[in-house]
């Protein structure tokens, strides 16, 4: 039976996606706010690979649900169109956050008198090619720096419904053989989207990345056909607990020239992040694994809706965004001074009481908004009920004085 014959479950929300979601979201605005004390005690300290990836899994975990479903079950065309609009957002958003990025440094440079900070982050080309930047920022190819996750996440949904055509045709395991083919052609090939105007390639390589997000999609439609993506198995959870901790070790002691001393491409054995190396690779894998089939006394295996981390995943763009601009503030707050760990304590303090302060804001707005929509939409309904629609007692009166 093909996958879009099957009969997808409606399982409860699984809030540990959420969760690691916020999780993630807290590890990118510490890491963007490079040379802060905290961001030494982030994910990207103790493996392969770091919270970017993790963000990327699980928006492919959630594009199953999202538009998988609909489109195997449903309307293509509606699926593919909602994932194309909601690229455009993402789009939109990207857009919006450069320009504010951008105006940032510059009031920093023109108010406070500090000009280098517009050589920071890429912004140089403005400099020296404003006109050629600014088309590059229109068309995705110029991606400042710390401001690429975006112009990724829409890549990757408007490759989608090709994604969704795939497993239609081939099945799940098929579509994977193929992501991996497509993966390996790219990393061996270095086939990337130009990064005009300046030279290379995107810096998240969506070609390369789609493996990480085919991964995640895979994990969606088996949890809603109520499968897991990978039995539980007392061996390969050793195993992959012990990768882990050779991540650990081998990034804790920085044994980073080990790689070079094996004769093989460094898509096998480096650990390059545009292009997805398998070490990166195979610790996310691992990491997954591990916490999906997490001991049940474990607290990652009972994440509820009210948990702060939870909170902030659920409303992952705007967090992302708010958070971004934080951290690139931040950047600019540091740049050229002295700082502090209370100094860079209070930044990052700061920025993240903010983020749940949005987060919790959302919630709300949410819930307080519903009563109004439907009062709304009540009032729309009776205003646009027909005459002879109107309830036969209503009518009644006039009936009896005509003659």
């Amino acid at each position: 039976m093909s996958l879009h014959d099957s009969v997808f479950l409606r399982p409860e929300r699984d809030y540990r996606i959420d969760f690691f979601r916020g999780v993630a979201l807290v590890m990118i605005f510490i890491n963007h706010i490079p040379g802060v004390l905290w961001e030494n005690f982030t994910s990207r300290n103790f493996g392969f690979s770091d919270s970017a990836e993790v963000f990327v899994f699980l928006a492919g975990v959630a594009s199953a649900f999202a538009y998988g479903r609909l489109f195997l079950q449903g309307s293509p065309l509606i699926a593919s169109l909602k994932a194309a609009r909601r690229a455009g957002v993402l789009y939109l958003v990207h857009i919006a956050l450069t320009m504010a990025v951008i105006s940032l440094f510059i009031w920093f440079a023109l108010a406070l008198g500090k000009g280098d900070i517009l050589r920071q982050i890429g912004l140089g080309p403005l400099l020296t090619q404003p006109l050629d930047a600014l088309y590059g920022i229109a068309t995705l190819g110029n991606q400042l720096g710390y401001l690429n996750i975006l112009p990724l996440y829409a890549a990757l949904l408007l490759m989608l419904p090709l994604m969704l055509l795939g497993i239609r045709w081939i099945g799940l395991k098929g579509f994977i053989v193929a992501s991996v083919a497509v993966w390996l052609v790219v990393g061996l090939t270095r086939l990337n989207i130009p990064n005009y105007p300046n030279a290379g390639g995107w810096f998240f390589n969506p070609f390369s990345w789609q493996l990480i997000f085919a991964l995640g999609l895979y994990t969606g439609f088996q949890k809603l056909r109520g499968q897991p993506a990978l039995p539980y198995s007392p061996k390969l959870y050793v195993l992959a607990l012990g990768f882990l901790a050779f991540s650990w070790a081998f990034v804790g002691f920085g044994w980073w020239s080990v790689e070079r001393m094996i004769p093989l491409p460094s898509l096998f054995v480096g650990f390059d992040k545009t292009y997805m190396s398998i070490p990166r690779l195979l610790h996310l894998v691992a990491l997954v694994y591990v916490f999906a089939h997490a001991p049940k006394m474990s607290p990652f295996s009972r994440v509820g809706a009210a948990n702060p981390l939870t909170m902030l995943g659920r409303h992952s763009l705007p967090v992302f965004a708010v958070g971004t601009f934080l951290s690139l503030l931040a950047q600019a707050l540091r740049f050229g001074n002295e700082t502090t760990l209370a100094y860079d304590t209070m930044l990052v303090t700061g920025g993240l009481a903010i983020q749940f302060a949005l987060a919790r804001y959302l919630d709300w707005w949410h819930v307080a908004s519903k009563p109004q929509k439907a009062v709304r939409a009540n009032a729309a309904t009776r205003t646009e009920q027909p005459r002879d629609a109107q309830p036969a007692k209503a009518m009644a009166p006039a009936a009896r004085r005509t003659p």
